[in-house]
């Protein structure tokens, strides 16, 4: 039988405690993530100020924890001398791990102190970035100095440094570093725009991009590509605003065409609007009956601007009841449009054929207050739901003055699931009392949503007699 070799305690502690035991940077914490510097500084900062006087840092590792060669004096753990004023080091000159925990000392003038020890140590470099972004104006300064001296120097460890300039962006002061990183780098424009946004931060992909567009790094091919795919909802604005920035007149690249068929509405809304300055005004009648109102109102938009009536567009599309593959679009257009025969025209839409037709008609009339509550009671036996559940919105403010015994009949059982649900809405829109005089056969009910609510109707206590509530 194969016998597993025990793993050392030490590893199954915090960073800032393995940096206690004398483990070195490289096995404390994973050097490459930038979350772990960051991380290390703001737990070290919090264990430290945990106690003042002697052995502040005692609570950064429980009591009885060893690392394999014999118990740590905590006592003799680094700490800021207030006497001396200056840090009680256990070991001179201070080791790695003792320098990268002072750095990340509560007292700033510990973290002042440790700097002095970093010169000649490019595992520390990481904390001296960090501390360039410190609070603490003196702290910050002599940072500053003795990175811009590590990055002059021989190595280039400014390429190693750019995720961690990135993420420290994010603090108050950490713009400084990044700018000296990035100048001390010198990486070729394609590999510096992907590794700035290569972040898993969105608002170091943000200042990524920002940094790209600046310089000029982004094809439109790419600008086209982030503007419609990327997961960031400003990095798409940005580089439709880029994207749309390039547009000339005439559009020879043809760069709308995919933003016109983008899946935001914002996107699409700003490339109808795009075709007026680029010569193609005319297109945008392609959009009148889009899904979204914002892109509806830039094509009306545009048409005017180059003369052309759109509610002459709309009349076309929606005359005719019966005219098969009308877009549910063009009668919200119509009524948008403000056309003084739109409630004429919307009301045989209200029986066409599609179902999808007929609810945006039938939310178009109401848009108008064109719809009296005769006809959206008609509409609550509609077999589309998209139908009954318009009706039902505009039926909400009426329902004390339709009939008691045509508002129970919605819920009797047997009739659709989706008229029920709505007639359930309506119920509860009216008095309590009606509802639980409706709903009390109905708590075994099969519809699991109908039973619920007739459940709740009978615990619900009835406002105090006299009461107007």
């Amino acid at each position: 039988m194969r016998h597993l070799i025990p793993l050392s305690p030490a590893l199954l502690l915090p960073p800032q405690d393995r940096l206690l035991l004398g483990k070195p940077l490289a096995t404390a914490l994973d050097t490459a993530d930038p979350e772990a510097w960051t991380a290390l500084d703001r737990r070290t900062r919090s264990a430290t100020a945990l106690r003042h006087g002697a052995g502040p840092l005692e609570e950064l590792v429980r009591e009885g924890r060893r690392d394999g060669s014999g118990s740590v004096d905590w006592a003799a753990a680094p700490r800021w001398d207030e006497e001396a004023e200056d840090v009680t080091w256990s070991r001179f000159p201070p080791s790695e791990p003792e320098t990268a925990v002072v750095l990340c000392h509560h007292r700033w003038q510990a973290r002042e102190a440790a700097l002095a020890f970093t010169p000649g140590r490019p595992d520390l470099l990481p904390l001296v970035l960090v501390r360039c972004a410190d609070s603490h104006p003196e702290v910050r300064e002599r940072a500053r100095r003795m990175l811009a001296t590590a990055l002059d120097g021989p190595g280039a460890p400014a390429r190693g440094l750019l995720p961690t300039a990135l993420r420290l962006s994010l603090r108050p002061h950490g713009t400084w570093a990044l700018e000296r990183v990035l100048g001390a780098a010198d990486l070729p424009p394609a590999a510096l725009a992907v590794a700035l946004r290569a972040s898993p931060l969105p608002a170091v992909r943000l200042l990524g991009l920002r940094l790209s567009l600046e310089r000029g790094l982004l094809t439109p091919g790419t600008l086209t590509e982030l503007a419609l795919t990327a997961r960031d909802r400003t990095v798409r604005h940005l580089c439709t605003g880029a994207l749309l920035g390039r547009v000339a007149p005439g559009d020879p690249e043809r760069l709308l065409d995919p933003l016109l068929g983008a899946s935001s509405a914002v996107t699409r809304s700003s490339a109808v609007t795009a075709l007026h300055r680029a010569g193609r005004g005319p297109e945008a009648a392609a959009h009148l009956a889009d899904p979204s109102a914002v892109v509806r109102s830039a094509a009306r938009l545009v048409l005017r601007l180059d003369g052309e009536d759109p509610v002459a567009r709309y009349r076309a599309l929606c005359t005719g009841a019966a005219a098969p593959g009308l877009p549910p679009g063009a009668p919200f257009g119509l009524a948008e449009s403000g056309a003084p025969d739109a409630p004429a025209l919307l009301r045989p839409l209200a029986a066409h054929p599609e179902g999808r037709v007929r609810a945006a008609a039938l939310a178009s009339l109401r848009m108008l207050d064109a719809v009296p509550p005769d006809e959206l009671m008609a509409a609550m036996e509609d077999p589309h739901p998209p139908v009954v559940r318009t009706a039902t919105k505009a039926l909400v403010p009426y329902v004390l003055l339709v009939p008691e015994e045509w508002l129970v009949s919605l819920v009797a059982p047997g009739r659709p699931r989706h008229v029920r649900r709505s007639g359930l809405r309506l119920l509860c829109a009216h008095s309590l009392a009606l509802r639980k005089r409706v709903l009390a056969a109905l708590e075994d009910d099969e519809d699991p949503e109908v039973a619920h609510e007739a459940q709740r109707a009978r615990y619900e206590p009835l406002p105090p007699a006299g009461s107007t509530s």
